[in-house]
């Protein structure tokens, strides 16, 4: 979720109240095989274009992580080759991806600036629905060989001494549609400086591909032009273990 810092997301999940940090996933959510987000054992960070398996984060003490690097800079397209496309599924995990939207909406849903973001938070509905959703997992084996590979020292070795965060895991959603309704004084405001229409969105290093449309100004609709990255899980890459081939294990 974003914080006040520009692009910064902390490293909990908001809204544990709203059931999302239960000790054990609701039968809905374990049926489909995903209870990391009913967990709360992701980063939410609202609709995202980039920032999937492999995404390298910093530290900012204090404030949370934030992109630094993405998986781009360290392997060469396509990058099937160190992330696994996980299975769609079309099932209950849409609630809470409903609970989890409404819990970190004081702190941002989408890649716009702070400011924005609570004007955003003011609506007096928040409602999300999705097509599908999957896990896309980071491969760790090949993701250790890029890194082994790096031109860039000084980055190979912050990431080797734990320097930063690796997002091992990342929520996609397909078809997602949010829809914000507002007092119309407010969301006259929203719409000001939102617009409407196809936008690409930009907070910091992450971008997002939105389609806006307004119902006068009380009802806003969000849509993604194209599935987008909504949540992630991190690791740190010089902490995880080894099997005794002395592969990388990254937690998945």
């Amino acid at each position: 979720m974003r914080s006040l810092v520009t692009g910064v997301f902390a490293l909990a999940l908001t809204g544990c109240s709203a059931g999302l940090s239960s000790s054990r996933p609701t039968p809905a959510i374990g049926d489909c095989a995903a209870d990391d987000l009913a967990t709360g054992q992701v980063v939410f960070f609202g609709l995202s274009d980039n920032l999937g398996p492999g995404t390298i984060m910093k530290r900012y003490p204090g404030k949370g992580v934030g992109p630094e690097y993405f998986i781009g800079s360290i392997v060469d397209e396509p990058t099937s080759a160190v992330v696994h496309r996980g299975v769609d599924w079309a099932c209950a995990l849409g609630d809470s991806v409903a609970r989890a939207f409404e819990a970190g909406s004081a702190v941002g849903i989408l890649p716009v600036d702070a400011a924005l973001n609570a004007k955003l938070a003011r609506a007096s509905h928040l409602g999300v629905t999705v097509d599908s959703v999957r896990w896309d997992d980071l491969l760790a084996a090949p993701y250790r060989e890029a890194i082994n590979q790096l031109s860039d020292p000084r980055l190979k070795g912050d990431l080797l001494r734990g320097g930063y965060l690796v997002e091992s895991r990342a929520l996609v959603a397909k078809g997602i549609r949010i829809t914000a309704r507002f007092e119309s004084a407010i969301g006259a405001s929203v719409k000001a400086a939102l617009g409407e229409g196809r936008k690409t969105l930009r907070q910091g290093k992450v971008t997002a591909v939105v389609d806006l449309t307004w119902d006068d100004t009380t009802t806003l609709t969000i849509t993604a032009a194209s599935e987008v990255y909504i949540a992630g899980r991190l690791t740190n890459f010089a902490a995880e273990a080894t099997d005794p081939s002395g592969q990388l294990l990254v937690r998945l």
